[in-house]
């Protein structure tokens, strides 16, 4: 099963920004305070939400750059040496297919050593960092003494375990040593997958991954006169990686090296891994801390998306305030919508007649007035969009309910990377007239939610029913059916618009509901405080869809009571239909929405 999901912001990616460039732009939120942490952790986001960034501003190099008022706080509690591992989407692609190619052990440890290679390679420019006597270093963080003598003992003593022979005993030889081995292994393996077994067989490393870095920690550590230093390797993109390499690091959290500190970042729905249910499996708050990108506070998703969004005006040379930028919706008016509601659905009238509430006011409602606030949002969008008791209003644009800088930033679900991608199409607006109205940020959410809507069609699915052809044909779905909650043609106070799955499903159609997930489509929601989200079994979770499809469906910005999935499908065109997911890690690049922050 492929993992990979693409994702609307792919083209901004913290993962090819300068080091100095994302020291620069870089907001310290409670994650990073979390990941900062000395503990094993795992980290699950949807793509384009912050994994990378907070990853790479863990490394040494970033954590020596980085100049804000903050950084001194972290360089003084952090006492890790950080190794970022970038994972390359190609891997997977080329592990796959020759997986099932190999017929021997010995070319499988070849296989799996292209993922060893490249993580040693980090480790390796992480080290020659720490131990440079060129680099002008301006907060020495982490930085270490090594004689001439020592390297050499130390590449001396690595290229045993490592089966690599650069040409002089030397870090920076050790480094180019590694990047030839990563390609010679990579065309042993193409050669593989060709058919034409062409090349040698090269020599590899003999012993697991978890193994080799624990080894190869005592011997650095050991040199470097530190005996029990920390190091912590910062896995991003693990959705990339091969499942056989992934599982080990997980399961080494629980009783690994002492020395080594594992920090992984996961799509929310990952097949063929398990966290917790296994003997062998670390436990939370007691092997690994677990942090839930998409389980922001509105509070602090408001704090950060205005510095952020401060940051982008200041940068491309706009200088007015924020909270200035951005027209305001006015408040709803309680009393005329639940009036007007009231001539249009009999339902509705009926509902608040049986509460008590019908024709008072809602300044005079006194203890009752949280039955109003339960229901106005529901209220206003039944009445923006009914006609009169028959008929709903056609080709009316959203309401202004979903206007206003916070709810557009709840609108992208507090995503850095959408963040960054609809602020670039305000900020025209914004040099040309300082301020933009309800009308053109309504306009320019619809255009980044027909941008969405084009990529998770870019996802294919197979289908018994040929009204199922992509990703989006099943997601739309979904939001149907919590549309018709909301607009029914009986009122109700509760609508259903969030999903559960306690029944048995079909894995296929979980597997799909997974791809929703890491795509951004449908957002996993926190349960109670406490409870560890397994990223992998999508039958534990809860999920919402993501608020940019709420203008669209009329749906409301907050979480909604939940169905079971096969309740939902039982009421749904999805009844009787057998999907399938097809491999969607094949989507190029060039089809990614362009975004800007340069």
């Amino acid at each position: 099963m492929h993992n990979y999901t693409p994702s609307i912001n792919e083209s901004f990616n913290a993962r090819t920004t300068d080091t100095d460039v994302l020291c620069e732009s870089f907001i310290v939120n409670e994650y990073y305070e979390q990941l900062a942490s000395p503990d094993n952790t795992i980290m699950i986001g949807p793509r384009g939400s912050g994994k990378t960034t907070l990853m790479r501003m863990l490394e040494v190099k970033s954590l020596e750059l980085w100049n804000k008022e903050q950084a001194k706080a972290f360089r003084q509690s952090i006492k890790f040496s950080g190794v970022f591992i970038p994972t390359d989407r190609l891997w997977k692609t080329q592990y796959d297919t020759a997986k099932n190619a190999i017929k021997n052990r010995e070319d499988t440890l070849v296989l799996e050593s292209q993922f060893i290679y490249h993580i040693l390679e980090q480790l390796t420019q992480t080290l020659s960092f720490r131990i440079s006597r060129v680099i002008e270093k301006q907060h020495n963080f982490r930085t270490a003494n090594l004689s001439k003598e020592d390297e050499s003992e130390l590449v001396e003593s690595l290229i045993d375990i490592w089966k690599v022979t650069p040409k002089i005993k030397s870090i920076k030889s050790l480094i180019i040593a590694l990047a030839l081995k990563k390609n010679q292994v990579s065309s042993y393996i193409a050669s593989i997958n060709s058919g034409t077994g062409s090349y040698i067989r090269p020599e590899v490393i003999q012993i697991p991954l978890t193994d080799v870095l624990g080894v190869s920690v005592s011997i650095i550590n050991t040199l470097l006169e530190e005996n029990g230093a920390k190091w912590t390797f910062l896995f991003d993109e693990l959705e990339l990686a091969p499942n056989e390499l992934i599982q080990p690091l997980i399961d080494n959290m629980r009783g690994g090296n002492k020395d080594i500190i594992y920090k992984l970042a996961l799509s929310p729905y990952h097949r063929g891994v398990k966290i917790t249910e296994t003997p062998e499996s670390s436990m939370k708050d007691q092997d690994l801390k677990f942090i839930n990108l998409t389980g922001i506070s509105e509070q602090d998703g408001i704090k950060f998306s205005k510095e952020l969004c401060s940051n982008i005006l200041i940068k491309k040379g706009v200088f007015h305030k924020l909270e200035n930028c951005f027209e305001k919706p006015q408040d709803l008016d309680v009393d005329a919508i639940f009036l007007a509601l009231s001539d249009k659905d009999k339902s509705f009238k009926d509902y608040i007649v049986n509460k008590s509430i019908y024709s008072i006011k809602y300044s005079d409602a006194g203890h009752k007035q949280p039955q109003y606030r339960k229901i106005k949002f529901i209220a206003h969008l039944r009445n923006y969009h009914k006609k009169d008791a028959s008929r709903r209003q056609k080709r009316r644009r959203a309401s202004d309910y979903y206007a206003g800088f916070d709810n557009i930033c709840k609108t992208v679900e507090y995503n850095p990377r959408m963040l960054i991608g609809i602020m670039n199409n305000f900020i025209p607006i914004i040099k040309d007239r300082k301020r933009v109205t309800i009308s053109e940020q309504i306009d320019c959410i619809k255009s980044y939610f027909e941008s969405f809507k084009a990529l998770l069609s870019t996802i294919a699915i197979e289908s018994s029913n040929d009204k199922f052809n992509t990703i989006y044909d099943l997601v739309e779905v979904i939001a149907n059916f919590f549309q018709m909650e909301v607009h029914s043609q009986d009122f109700k106070s509760e609508p259903k618009g969030s999903l559960t799955f306690k029944k048995d499903s079909d894995i296929d159609l979980l597997e799909a509901i997974g791809c929703a997930l890491n795509s951004g489509a449908m957002i996993a929601v926190k349960t109670n405080i406490g409870d560890f989200h397994d990223v992998v079994n999508v039958k534990t979770t809860r999920c919402r869809l993501s608020y940019l499809f709420s203008h669209h469906f009329g749906l409301l910005l907050t979480t909604q009571k939940d169905i079971e999935l096969n309740d939902l499908i039982s009421s749904s065109s999805l009844l009787g239909s057998k999907i399938n997911l097809i491999n969607p890690s094949g989507l190029k690049i060039n089809n990614q929405l362009k975004l800007d922050w340069t």
